[in-house]
């Protein structure tokens, strides 16, 4: 069903750029230094150009190792060697650079739906939520996903974390996390 309601292939490569275009827009005149970024697969909006555009920035991209996901430090010029990984995704070499998750300032999430109160579906094997939990507790989160992605209600269980931000074609916006159940 949610698979269903991702665009065709057209419409993701418009979308993506007009998500990153509001990404770029956004970070310019955002303070993190350490930012976590993902190679997408289909059904996810391609980033991966925002890292050429903030190289003053240090961007990470996360390698599947057993259960974890362990981010690894990226340069634009990295870009073209990133290989398919664990499940067909991208991922940086083994011997690049590992970031300590709690050094993360923001995170861009991908997922395969979100609401606009920041609850997050992610694909059932749950890499993400146990990286958010070992976060930095002031770290920002950010949905990263298409216009069609985003639904009026997911279940949550306990370990979900919400979004902070959403960042869609429309833009990036702050979630309603008040909406969410104590």
């Amino acid at each position: 069903m949610l698979r269903a309601n991702r665009p065709g292939i057209e419409a993701q490569i418009s979308q993506s750029g007009e998500i990153r275009s509001h990404l770029r827009d956004w970070l310019a005149s955002h303070p993190a230094r350490v930012i976590a970024a993902f190679s997408s697969i289909p059904g996810e909006a391609m980033l991966l150009p925002l890292i050429a555009d903030f190289p003053d920035r240090q961007w990470v991209l996360p390698r599947i190792e057993g259960e974890a996901l362990i981010f690894h430090f990226v340069t634009a010029e990295e870009l073209p060697g990133i290989a398919s990984g664990s499940f067909g995704i991208g991922e940086p070499a083994a011997n690049s650079p590992v970031c300590p998750t709690e050094q993360i300032n923001l995170f861009l999430c991908p997922g395969m739906a979100f609401t606009k109160c920041g609850k997050r579906l992610g694909r059932g094997k749950g890499f993400y939520d146990r990286a958010l939990s070992a976060a930095d507790s002031e770290s920002e989160r950010v949905g990263v996903c298409f216009r069609e992605q985003v639904i009026p209600e997911l279940p949550i269980e306990v370990h979900d974390l919400p979004m902070h931000f959403l960042a869609t074609p429309d833009g990036v916006t702050p979630t309603n996390q008040a909406a969410l159940p104590p």
